[in-house]
């Protein structure tokens, strides 16, 4: 995969050499019907048994007030539907 200069082109594919509009490996699929033949999944990460434990994910809550109580700037909710 590389990014080409084109603006109508963005992307493009070293090993079989064309520019595409969209993410090479999803062009691949949708001209030929199979998977990009270059693709090479990365090596998984090892664990070192060095490393600190990970902290857990708790929710953290609500730290501070500041969005209800800033005077310099009102805050405007958005909803968007996507």
């Amino acid at each position: 995969m590389a990014i080409t200069w084109d603006v109508r082109m963005p992307y493009g594919c070293k090993l079989m050499g064309f520019r595409s509009k969209v993410v090479p490996s999803l062009e691949v699929l949708r001209t030929d019907g199979r998977f990009c033949g270059g693709f090479s999944p990365k090596p998984a990460k090892q664990e070192s048994a060095n490393k600190a434990p990970k902290a857990s994910k708790k929710p953290v809550g609500n730290s501070s007030q500041r969005r209800e109580t800033d005077p310099r700037r009102p805050i405007t909710h958005i909803n968007l539907i996507t």
